[in-house]
């Protein structure tokens, strides 16, 4: 549904020039003063205005066209007169898009092409990028490539010429062609392109780039960074008076976030002000869509019977007998959710009809009818049906890169595996979603997957046990021949009957030493086997304790970064980024500890490195700093490591952020085992330095307290020294306890 919100405002909007919001009253009396006073430079740019109006006005009706074509005959004789090239190259160009919107597509081809020529002959780079623009727009024949072609082009031509609105106003809509192909990585870099060139103007104006970086930004699987950029969006298109299609596509979408990170009742007030807005707007199908959106948010909370009756008032507002998947597969899942099987199965007939028809649609027509497939046929009994179209899906999330639908059907594959008692592939694929979830900070499902290892277990042993008693039973048979042999024998060497005896009585003790044995080595082994288990469970909740104490430090790190974008008090954005650089130099150890099977220690070279880049990303926007590392691999617990971590994260920023005012630097980075068991780290840089008669008794700042605090924590000797540029050496020694 975002898309094709999308569609109509990023398609339509782009191309509509600064005339179209031109005040009507205005536009009224400017066409009044154009049929009276003389022949002059400004009257021909007035009569372009007008042009403009008309062939904008009520999406350009015959008469509008008509009256547009005559006012820029009348500008394009006055610009010939004074010889006003600029003027000359828009009124041609004027002529081509009136050509195209009478239907003449070959004349207007014809138009835009002498256009082209005649800007390049003058050298009028701003006229020749409104000309690749209009290309990208208005030609038929463009295909999406050709389309980027001719927007990249004039975007450089309006840097060329200083011409940064316009600019911006093209990378903005190179963003949403790149969306609209699929290829969000170039959709986000352009939407930041657009960002940096307007605030460089001063321009709060960006409600539009916020919304694509949130779409691109939620396909990539990153919600953190996907409802950051849709919040800011809200509040941007609410401060800007955006229109109501704006609004409606902003808050559809942050439904959609909050409905995928599984915040039901977030998603659901969203949804509903989407609706309430495309109603106002008489968008139809705006509001047929989020509706559809609004239902399944209430199916997924829970709320079956709240959510068909939202599906049936809005079938009723838009009914279709052709082969719309939204109704159609939503039916479909609350249906079955109700296990009235019988009511879903027409609406699965029609999807398999309609089958042929909505593979040839976009990705989303095909993941909501492959989604409502699969669930029918894993309720009714038929799994083993829903393989190809599980494998149909994954093939559509791998080619967009759709992490949050590689879980889901992670988790699917899981479901028809566990319902075709395939145990140990269901095992396989609920891992895979738990890996991938760990991207998208959402539930942990161990209590599911332990309680599947259990059946499956259960089943293994069920199958040990009757195959240790059929084993019993055939020892017993033998024993039982050997006894009938060994009475045979006996019988017939009476004469050995002495010795024999004596034989069989020695046996007997062997046999009752043998099997005390046996009894003993059992119970070891019992006990041996409980001693792994409870291992292997410690190990495990240690891992799990290090994951939700990960997942909850990047929880926090988000909370503060949204917070930030409703603070304005420099002093308080910069005590949050200050918290979240503590928070996430902290998470990255813990995230190090449920990675690995080392549970007690963490390669300190691994972790420096990982941290100085994510410094280097939170304030390097420039590329001003270089790092240049010296670490040796070298193991610390958690006890050491977070402490030295939190140091790290201290003086590497300050360092950044203080000592290279307006010019390039370098910060070296030494750990080292300096002798046995004896530590020395090292951060130099190559900056300013510190002031002259600088004391650090006297300093009062919480950065360097916390550095003197940790470093008592770690037992330490903490120095300081300033000698082109400043150097803090922290040395300690390993504790023992941790070898």
């Amino acid at each position: 549904m975002v898309y094709r919100i999308l569609l109509i405002l990023i398609l339509v909007l782009p191309i509509k020039s600064v005339c179209q919001q031109t005040d009507k009253a205005k536009m009224q009396m400017l066409l009044k003063k154009l049929k009276t006073g003389e022949d002059n430079e400004q009257k021909a740019k007035n009569l372009l205005k007008a042009v403009q109006y008309y062939l904008d006005k009520n999406n350009g009706s015959k008469t509008d066209i008509d009256s547009a074509a005559l006012l820029n005959t009348k500008s394009i004789d006055i610009s010939r007169k004074y010889d006003l090239r600029n003027n000359i190259a828009q009124s041609m160009l004027l002529a081509g898009e009136i050509a195209i919107k009478r239907g003449n597509t070959a004349k207007g081809n014809e138009l835009f092409n002498k256009t082209l020529n005649y800007a390049q002959k003058y050298n009028l780079k701003k006229e020749e990028a409104a000309i690749y623009t209009s290309f990208a727009h208005t030609s038929v024949e463009a295909d999406n490539l050709n389309k980027i072609k001719f927007l990249s082009h004039a975007a450089s031509l309006y840097k060329e010429t200083d011409d940064y609105k316009n600019e911006a106003k093209i990378y903005y809509e190179l963003s949403v062609l790149f969306n609209s192909i699929n290829n969000s990585a170039a959709s986000i870099k352009y939407a930041y392109k657009s960002i940096e060139i307007k605030k460089r103007l001063l321009s709060n104006d960006l409600y539009q780039e916020y919304t694509m970086l949130a779409i691109g930004y939620r396909v990539q699987g990153s919600y953190e960074k996907a409802l950051s950029y849709a919040l800011n969006a809200e509040k941007t298109a609410e401060i800007m008076k955006a229109n109501g299609l704006w609004k409606s596509l902003i808050y559809d979408l942050i439904g959609t976030i909050y409905s995928e990170l599984k915040f039901y009742d977030k998603s659901t007030v969203y949804y509903k002000k989407a609706i309430a807005i495309s109603q106002e707007n008489n968008d139809r199908e705006g509001v047929t869509a989020i509706t559809i959106n609004t239902a399944r948010s209430l199916y997924k909370r829970g709320k079956i019977t709240e959510a068909l009756e939202i599906l049936d008032n809005g079938f009723n507002y838009y009914h279709t007998n052709d082969c719309e998947v939204g109704y159609t597969s939503l039916y479909i899942l609350i249906y079955c959710k109700l296990k009235e099987y019988h009511k879903a199965k027409p609406y699965y007939e029609k999807l398999l009809k309609c089958r042929n028809t909505l593979e040839k649609k976009d990705n989303i027509q095909q993941e909501k009818m492959y989604y409502a497939l699969i669930n029918y046929l894993i309720k009714t009994g038929h799994a083993n049906e829903t393989y190809m179209y599980i494998d149909k899906l994954k093939e559509l999330a791998k080619k967009n890169n759709d992490i949050f639908n590689l879980a889901q059907l992670e988790l699917t594959h899981f479901e028809s595996d566990s319902a075709t008692g395939n145990y140990l592939g269901a095992i396989k694929h609920l891992k895979n979603q738990q890996k991938l979830n760990d991207s998208l900070f959402n539930i942990n499902n161990s209590k599911q997957f332990s309680d599947l290892q259990l059946k499956y277990e259960t089943e293994k042993k069920d199958k040990n046990i009757k195959f240790l008693k059929q084993q019993s039973e055939l020892q017993n048979t033998k024993l039982k021949n050997e006894v009938v042999i060994r009475y045979i024998f006996i019988a017939s060497l009476a004469v050995t009957f002495i010795i024999l005896a004596l034989l069989y009585n020695r046996y007997c003790i062997k046999r009752k030493n043998n099997t005390v044995l046996e009894a003993q080595q059992e119970e070891i082994n019992i006990k041996n086997k409980k001693l792994s288990n409870l291992l292997k469970e410690k190990e495990w909740l240690l891992k799990e304790i290090h994951h939700r104490v990960k997942n909850n430090l990047q929880i926090v790190i988000s909370l503060l970064n949204t917070q930030s974008a409703y603070l304005e008090n420099e002093d308080a954005l910069q005590a949050i980024q200050k918290s979240q650089n503590r928070m996430q130099a902290m998470s990255l150890i813990h995230q190090k500890l449920y990675q690995t099977d080392n549970l007690s220690s963490i390669n300190m070279s691994w972790y420096i490195q990982e941290l100085t880049c994510y410094l280097k990303e939170s304030f390097d926007n420039d590329n001003r700093v270089r790092f240049e590392l010296d670490t040796q691999s070298l193991e610390l617990d958690v006890a050491q490591a977070v402490p030295l971590g939190l140091i790290l994260n201290e003086a590497v920023s300050n360092a950044i952020k203080y000592a290279f005012p307006e010019r390039k630097g370098i910060i070296n980075i030494k750990f080292i085992e300096t002798q046995q068991n004896t530590f020395l780290l090292q951060i130099k840089d190559n900056g300013i330095g510190l002031p002259d008669g600088f004391q650090l008794t006297e300093m009062n700042s919480l950065g360097m307290d916390l550095i003197t605090g940790l470093t008592e924590q770690l037992d330490g000797t903490f120095d300081i020294t300033t000698d082109n540029g400043v150097a803090i050496t922290i040395i300690f020694i390993k504790r023992i306890a941790d070898l």
